[in-house]
């Protein structure tokens, strides 16, 4: 069953983050946010590259829904 991300994290994403943005940026910030579920950023955290630049929030979700 594919992971369910939480409607506050969807929204921390488009709202919170300023694009384009490397993984460790949005990791940092949804770190940061005592909103986003835990479950949430532990998925995060396996899934996004550290390393990437992420260009929007839609290609961020892609990587996570993937």
């Amino acid at each position: 069953m594919p992971h369910m991300w939480d409607k506050e994290t969807q929204t921390h994403l488009k709202e919170h983050v300023m694009w384009p943005a490397t993984g460790k940026a949005i990791l940092e910030a949804c770190n940061l946010m005592a909103h986003v579920p835990q479950a949430d950023r532990e998925m995060a955290r396996k899934k996004l590259d550290p390393m990437k630049t992420y260009r929007s929030v839609d290609e961020a979700m892609k990587e996570l829904n993937r």
